[in-house]
């Protein structure tokens, strides 16, 4: 699942989830890019060392994008493989495209095609929840009105350019993510019910 933040993703996890549960399947949810908050407090503090370093401060970003690929790869390890060797559906709250694009922002270029980016798995179908970066923001004010990271129209509309830069040239299931959850989550289903019946 990817998308801008404010585009319904988590809104479609926990519907898939409900339906795919409630039809048999183990779901394991997983959300690679979440991972410890005080630990990225803590080198994101490192800037303080040099404040008025440009330099530095790229550095620290570039360190905590890196870390933060290392820990997607961790959890590919300990929660999606082994649930994929079950025979679970895994449905993770974004992926490589979403962290790619987010360290952009900050100026921190990652390869998908190095280690260990290019080691994780591959998802059977990737879906892009599109939404405005208007629309998404009206959601985080609605929903969080101090916003979060992801929040801000600049940022969001960065972050969606780069998602659809990225989605042009590689298979995806788009959703229009202005819908009702209700039609958000049937477009996914008419995609995934024919996939895991097989």
């Amino acid at each position: 699942m990817t998308g801008i933040d404010g585009s319904g993703k988590s809104t479609l996890v926990r519907g898939l989830t409900e339906v795919l549960s409630s039809k048999g399947h183990e779901v394991v949810v997983v959300r690679p890019m979440h991972h410890d908050a005080q630990l990225l407090r803590m080198f994101a503090g490192a800037r303080r060392l040099a404040p008025d370093d440009g330099a530095w401060a790229q550095q620290v970003e570039g360190f905590v994008g890196l870390h933060t690929c290392w820990v997607m790869a961790a959890k590919a390890c300990e929660i999606v493989l082994p649930a994929l060797e079950r025979g679970a559906v895994v449905v993770s709250d974004r992926w490589v495209a979403d962290h790619v694009t987010n360290q952009g922002w900050f100026g921190v270029t990652l390869d998908p095609a190095a280690a260990p980016l290019d080691r994780l798995p591959v998802p059977d179908v990737e879906i892009f929840v599109d939404v405005p970066a208007d629309l998404a923001q009206r959601r985080i004010e609605a929903r969080d009105p101090a916003g979060s990271i992801g929040s801000g129209p600049e940022f969001l509309t960065y972050f969606r350019e780069r998602l659809l830069e990225w989605y042009d040239d590689r298979p995806h299931l788009r959703l229009d993510g202005s819908k009702s959850p209700q039609g958000v989550l049937a477009g996914a289903l008419s995609t995934l019910n024919g996939r895991l019946s097989r």
